[in-house]
């Protein structure tokens, strides 16, 4: 990754992004050998991301030398890189979070039945087409929480309650 390895054609730089690559350079050249394995790692990470950059300023892959292993690598854009660090995993509160479950699944089977009904009352029949439109203009929302650590349950429990409405409505109709 040098901006001197320029090809016909490839248009000019930023003059920040050759200013980030001459610091890089001189920072790498100092950590390369001596710096400790968080120096190592923080400057590897800068240079691909740098690499990237200047992928996407030339409009085609460039090649990335790692300064602490030498390693050669072929850098497409700022998507080559290292994955984001994910927090540590904290153990999945099942007994609080299966209790918000239940209090959202009967909040939302008392809800949904009371308003059936009323719109039962109202309009006959027509409150199962109204209801299909309810639940499916929460299913989208309610899947796109499920992987939200604390809003997982509420929808859940959500989900749980607009099946436990439907079967008793519909056994509501039977008797």
């Amino acid at each position: 990754m040098v901006p001197g390895d320029r090809r016909p054609g490839d248009p000019a730089l930023p003059e920040e992004l050759q200013a980030a690559m001459t610091e890089w350079a001189a920072v790498a050249s100092t950590v390369g050998a001596n710096g400790g394995p968080a120096e190592q790692s923080l400057v590897r990470r800068r240079g691909r991301q740098l690499a990237g950059r200047l992928a996407e300023a030339v409009g085609r892959p460039v090649e990335f030398t790692d300064p602490v292993t030498g390693r050669t690598e072929e850098v497409w854009g700022r998507a080559t890189g290292p994955l984001p660090r994910l927090a540590p995993r904290s153990p999945t509160p099942w007994a609080t979070g299966l209790t918000i479950s239940a209090f959202f699944a009967l909040l939302t089977a008392i809800a949904d039945i009371v308003l059936s009904r009323a719109f039962a009352d109202a309009f006959g029949l027509l409150w199962i087409p109204a209801n299909l439109l309810v639940v499916s203009g929460l299913a989208p929302s309610l899947w796109l929480l499920r992987r939200t650590p604390f809003w997982r349950w509420p929808a859940l429990g959500a989900a749980a309650g607009l099946a436990v409405a439907w079967v008793c409505l519909l056994l509501g109709l039977l008797g």
